[in-house]
């Protein structure tokens, strides 16, 4: 970077300077041109310097970067050629920084003088002295390799990047600028190779020697053919190519067997042991140099032939009946069905698809034998000889109800169950299946239906088609009607049933009463009832073998009778409770309600038959009792209830008795619940108590003994339920005689 900066200055100021330098005439250049060297600490080098100007003068002379050497004396017209060049010879020493790959510097002619003192500057551009790194190039090491290719591994020196396999006298360079090039030739032996590499003027090579061994090359074959009925002995035939005997190699049959030997010959025969036909081919083979054969060097596969028949009498299989053909396939040689079963005849012996049959059923072995130049094989073939399902029915025609099932008897013929019987009905197939030869076909048809048997299977999957038509005669379910439960008032009603269209019969099932006229067949007949409420009655109709029934819900309901309860007269009482009359005798289902049709007062529960009438007032109200059972019509009853004051006289004069004030008598006191009346003296003192009067009391002013009170004031109190207590005074005074 240095260098730079100082060249990039000089040229600035050798152009500033060039106006003045043309002034003077004076100027000078060096033409020898750019000077290159290898790798050399010191040369010495010559320049030609051409001058123009007047001689004689002087110039300074620049290593740059470096010192400045003025010439030592003046330049004269005959140190000149006849084009003006100056031939200058020095010696110049340029190291090179370790790691670099060259070192340089610029040599210029840069001032001139005509005197000696004053110095011009020239326009002279100098030329370049390089000195450039000898490189070291490593061709790698000796190589000795098996076969006849081999990948190079050079190393270049890090100083350049220009390096080169030489183009080899022989074989073939897949890439001569690269280090790792694969290098093949034709035939084994030793191959020298230069690499080489070039770092500016220098040039520098290596050498590598490759040793090509080659590889050896084999094949296989036989001529061998046993009878694989037992283990024999083979001859492989193997043949090796190459001279580096002797040959070690492999053999396999590619599943359980692998040979290993060595051979000294090109032509060599190994021996194996096998049973039937095996084929072997090579794995490896390698050479005394120990180089393996290529893959594709390894050719042949020696199958050795097996005489042995590949026998094959069928798969073990099902017949469905007692008769099959049989199916061996034939191989080599010649073959014959044999059978130690005696139940079984084979028609034709020879035949590997003859007809056997057997006698009953069970399952039995046949063996097929072939023989092929005394070689002989045996295969066997189980065959279960299954006998065909039947099946009887004892009815072909049966009758039901509809929505009931139709059982249909039948017996299954064989031995094998489960039974799969399948048949259709409308087209629409089905199927069923039956562990019992001993059965029964069900089926719950809506209509009269034909059934098709199509066929049966047993567990074998054998199957009998059958063709035998079933029929089920559905005799229709009457729908009988026999009315809407409905209530009437009174015991007695005209049914509305009705007969179906399907129905051949008809009747009335009733528990009580009776069906007047005795049209008992008569969905529209009149009943009558002999007690209230609800009853059911069950019209039954009947269709072949169907029977079907309809009930209808009957409430009788009892005419009510409404009665408020007999007038009443209430004294100080300001409340009290109704009671009206059992509207029915056999229900309590009846509704009642109390309404005030006149006169002050307020029903509490006016749904009750003992409800509380309160707010009463001295006068008269008038009240109605409404009474409902289900559907008969409303009846009612009004009642009149009086409240009056309790009334006295508050003077008696008893004894004698003339029938004026004889007694003290409180009129309506019996009315009130749990009355009691009790007089006292002025002192406070009871002297008399009486509880619950009745109507018409009477106290003749004695004491609770009996005993005339003497004449004077006394107090009383009347209390019961529902009235305030009344107090007042008696004054009782005798009559005199």
């Amino acid at each position: 970077m240095d260098k730079l900066k100082i060249l990039f200055s000089t040229l600035i100021y050798l152009s500033l300077s060039l106006g003045t330098n043309a002034q003077n005439g004076l100027d000078a250049e060096i033409i020898s041109g750019n000077i290159d060297v290898c790798d050399s600490e010191s040369v010495e080098v010559t320049l030609d310097i051409q001058f123009s100007g007047q001689t004689p003068f002087k110039y300074k002379i620049r290593l740059f970067p470096g010192s400045i050497t003025t010439s030592a004396d003046y330049i004269h017209g005959d140190d000149l050629d006849v084009n003006g060049v100056y031939r200058f010879t020095t010696n110049i020493s340029l190291s090179i920084p370790e790691g670099q790959a060259s070192s340089s510097f610029l040599i210029q002619v840069t001032e001139m003088s005509s005197d000696g003192t004053t110095y011009i500057p020239t326009t002279d551009p100098g030329v370049t002295f390089t000195n450039w790194t000898l490189p070291s190039p490593n061709a790698g090491v000796d190589i000795d390799s098996c076969g006849l290719s081999a990948v190079l591994s050079a190393a270049p020196d890090p100083v350049s990047s220009v390096y080169s396999w030489e183009t080899p006298t022989q074989g073939i360079l897949t890439d001569p600028l690269a280090i790792n090039s694969s290098y093949s030739v034709s035939s084994a032996g030793t191959y020298p190779l230069t690499f080489k590499q070039e770092n500016g003027v220098c040039t520098a090579q290596d050498e590598v020697q490759v040793v090509f061994r080659g590889s050896p090359s084999a094949s296989v074959a036989t001529f061998s053919e046993v009878c694989g009925t037992t283990p024999q002995d083979a001859v492989l035939n193997l043949s090796f190519t190459g001279n580096d005997s002797p040959w070690s190699f492999a053999v396999s049959d590619q599943e359980n067997q692998q040979i290993t030997g060595s051979a000294t010959t090109s032509v060599y025969n190994e021996t194996v042991n096998v049973q039937g036909e095996t084929t072997y081919s090579l794995l490896w083979v390698k050479d005394s140099n120990g180089c393996l054969a290529n893959p594709e060097d390894l050719t042949g596969e020696a199958t050795i032939v097996d005489l042995k028949p590949e026998t094959n009498a069928g798969t073990d299989f099902l017949s469905c009946g007692l008769s099959t053909q049989l199916s061996a396939i034939s191989d080599k040689g010649t073959g014959q069905w044999t059978s130690v079963a005696s139940p079984i005849t084979i028609a034709s012996v020879s035949d590997p698809a003859s007809v056997v049959t057997a006698s009953e059923q069970g399952v039995y072995t046949m063996t097929w034998t072939e023989n092929n130049n005394g070689c002989e094989n045996s295969d066997q073939v189980e065959v279960q000889f299954i006998e065909m399902p039947s099946i009887s029915f004892e009815n072909i025609e049966t009758r039901i109800c509809e929505g009931s099932e139709a059982s249909i008897p039948f017996t299954i013929g064989g031995n094998n169950s489960p039974w799969t019987l399948n048949y259709s009905i409308n087209e629409e197939a089905q199927s069923v299946t039956y562990q019992s030869p001993t059965s029964a076909l069900i089926s719950a048809p809506t209509e009269t239906t034909n059934i098709h048997l199509t066929s049966i299977s047993d567990q074998f999957s054998c199957v009998s088609e059958l063709g035998n038509e079933l029929s089920i005669i559905v005799d229709q379910m009457p729908t009988p009607f026999a009315g809407n439960d409905t209530a009437v008032c009174g015991l007695q009603i005209d049914l509305n049933g009705s007969m179906s269209p399907s129905a051949q019969h008809g009747e009335w099932q009733i528990t009580s009463g009776n069906i007047l006229n005795n049209e008992i067949n008569n969905p529209a007949a009149t009943y009558q009832q002999s007690t209230w409420g609800e009853t059911t009655l069950t019209w039954i109709e009947t269709n072949g073998l169907c029977t079907a029934t309809d009930d209808v819900r009957v409430r009788f309901d009892e005419p009510p009778v409404a009665f408020a309860g007999e007038d009443l007269t209430l004294y100080n009482q300001y409340e009290t409770i109704l009671r009206a009359g059992q509207p029915v005798s056999y229900t309590e289902n009846w509704v009642g309600e109390w309404y005030i049709s006149s006169g002050p007062g307020i029903i509490a529960n006016p749904g009750d038959q003992n409800a509380t009438l309160t707010g009463l007032k001295h006068g008269t109200v008038n009240l109605e009792w409404s009474v409902t059972n289900g559907v008969c019509p409303e009846v009612s009853d009004n009642l009149t209830i009086t409240v009056k004051g309790l009334t006295y006289y508050t003077g008696i004069s008893p004894l004698p008795k003339d029938n004026r004030n004889d007694y003290f008598s409180i009129k309506g006191a019996h009315t009130i619940p749990q009355n009691e009346l009790v007089i006292f003296d002025q002192s406070g003192a009871v002297v008399f108590k009486k509880s619950n009067l009745e109507e018409g009391n009477q106290w003749e002013g004695v004491d609770a003994d009996g005993n005339p009170l003497e004449n004077g004031i006394y107090y009383f109190i009347f209390k019961g339920d529902g009235i305030d207590p009344v107090k007042d005074y008696i004054v009782i005074k005798r009559k005199h005689n």
